[in-house]
């Protein structure tokens, strides 16, 4: 395996990086051209997530009787692949990586055979791997558990259109991640299809996609890192193309969440650029709940500036490609940072750093784990960290313009004996 020094030393303080296009908007756009039968060439990130998703839909476009879909660590991949091939004629197994096969997809699962899919666990009862029967489903109202994963909703919502009775989802329990139902909403819509929705019910109506024009747009979450950049690194100047203020993604909440960590933003044309200004804050707390891939970037910010933070809303990173709750605390506390989490089921950051050396970060196969902690070297100084070709997964430019801002980095090979 390859570890990789990272030295700030050199880094420059005014720098515009180019950020992948989003994803999650990416993802969603490729099941709703498969569904709608659209032959339209789109644009999508080089992002093994996307490209897997792209990949799996073309199989399943042209060798129909192929019986095996390898999802890999992609969990957006997993759950929306569920739903498409619930109601594609044909038997199919739908399987993924060994940490896949610990992420649970039973409520999705489940409310797929409460409205007449036939889909089977092939292991874990609530867990991947899943034998799946296509058909169509007729439709009708169905009520899901939305605390866990706001991709099942997601998932459902994206074959509606074509159920007859058109769906009706009740949500049950506290619904986490809900930018990303919303952005769902928004792309069928701009599609020809009718969604409505309240806090506890989803409206789908039955149509047809008509899908010509796609929606890019640079990822948000990608950004986060560079906001951690532009909050820790005094002088610092950064510009980000393809940000739309209006955004489809929850993670624009960036702008608001590191105005408390020191970053200003202003318009310059098409670019947002993000400005040091230092933070006034001693201490932050932020709900997680509607924006939960954030947590890693603002954690590793929070520690390197030395304040007290207290977080919540974290439960569902448990089951993303690591435990990202406890792969934070542990690599903060490896680092000489407080940090963890408490008796009353907060993560909490103190001030006040160790002095630690010779320290190895593990990523935890986890591409939001390297990027964040690859931007805490602004304060710790340099970092080893492991296997930092996880971050493929959602930028896989990253080391690259991080070289571009000035950073040096030695890519070393870890001697296995």
């Amino acid at each position: 395996m390859e570890r990789i020094l990272i030295d700030p030393s050199p880094v420059t303080c005014d720098f515009s990086p180019e950020l992948p296009l989003s994803k999650s908007i990416a993802n969603r756009q490729l099941c709703i051209r498969h569904l709608s039968g659209s032959s339209l060439s789109i644009s999508i990130p080089g992002s093994q997530d996307s490209l897997r998703m792209e990949a799996l839909l073309r199989q399943l476009e042209l060798d129909p009787h192929a019986t095996v879909y390898d999802c890999g660590d992609a969990g957006t991949v997993f759950r929306f692949l569920t739903a498409v091939l619930a109601i594609t004629e044909g038997r199919r197994t739908l399987t993924g990586s060994a940490r896949m096969q610990q992420r649970p997809c039973g409520p999705l699962a489940e409310a797929l055979q409460r409205l007449g899919a036939e889909v089977r666990y092939l292991g874990n009862p609530g867990f991947p791997p899943l034998e799946i029967t296509g058909k169509p489903l007729k439709g009708g109202t169905v009520e899901i558990e939305s605390s866990v994963s706001s991709q099942f909703i997601s998932a459902l919502m994206l074959i509606a259109p074509s159920m007859p009775l058109g769906l009706q989802i009740k949500l049950k329990g506290r619904t986490v991640s809900a930018p990303y139902i919303a952005m769902t909403a928004g792309l069928m819509r701009e599609q020809g299809i009718e969604v409505t929705g309240s806090l506890d019910q989803i409206t789908v109506k039955p149509g047809t996609y008509r899908f010509n024009a796609q929606i890019t747009e640079s990822d948000w979450s990608a950004a986060s890192y560079w906001f951690a950049f532009a909050a820790m690194k005094k002088d610092a100047v950064i510009a980000l193309r393809g940000l739309k203020e209006t955004s489809l993604q929850g993670d624009s909440r960036l702008v608001e969440i590191f105005s408390h960590l020191g970053v200003s933003t202003f318009r310059d044309g098409e670019a947002l650029v993000l400005s040091h200004k230092g933070s006034t804050d001693t201490r932050i707390e932020v709900d997680f709940t509607p924006f939960p891939d954030l947590f890693p970037a603002v954690a590793v910010t929070c520690a390197g500036l030395g304040l007290s933070a207290r977080f919540t809303g974290l439960h569902t990173l448990a089951i993303k490609e690591s435990n990202r709750i406890e792969a934070v605390g542990a690599e903060l506390r490896k680092l000489g940072y407080p940090a963890g989490m408490n008796a009353e089921g907060c993560f909490v950051i103190e001030p006040g750093r160790e002095i630690s050396s010779g320290v190895v970060v593990q990523t935890w196969n986890d591409h939001r784990i390297a990027m964040a902690f690859a931007m805490l070297s602004l304060k710790y100084g340099q970092m080893n960290l492991d296997d930092p070709g996880v971050v493929s997964k959602s930028y896989p430019g990253f080391w690259l313009e991080l070289e571009r801002a000035g950073f040096l980095l030695i890519t070393q090979r870890e001697d296995p004996f």
